[in-house]
Order: C-alpha cells, then structure tokens, then sequence
C-alpha cells in the first residue's frame, strides 16, 4: 500500500467500507486497457479539469 491511500480511505469512508467488503469474483477488469504511459496520459488530458471546491 504507497503511503497516501491509508489517509485516501480514511478521507472517504463509504469508499474504504466498500472496499473491505469487495468480493473478488476473477474477472479482469482492466484487460484490454491502454497501458502505455504516454497514452494514459494524452487521456488524462482531455477530462475536464476539476473545480476548485472539489480539491481538498
């Protein structure tokens, strides 16, 4: 676990109890994603900028 998701869970506690109660069920959800850096980028450049108010 890198060292910012344990205050990430403790931030947004629906989320950490979903997780803990998560079932794993085999699929693989990311197959077939891009995993090329470059592109995942380029992706990530196109969304929509979040406001302010949402930046803690």
């Amino acid at each position: 676990m890198r060292p910012r998701d344990p205050q990430f869970l403790h931030n947004t506690p629906v989320l950490a109890e979903t997780i803990r109660e998560a079932q794993d069920d085999g699929r693989h959800v990311f197959d077939g994603l891009e995993r090329d850096w470059a592109t995942v980028r380029s992706w990530a450049a196109r969304l929509p900028k979040p406001s302010k108010e949402s930046i803690p």
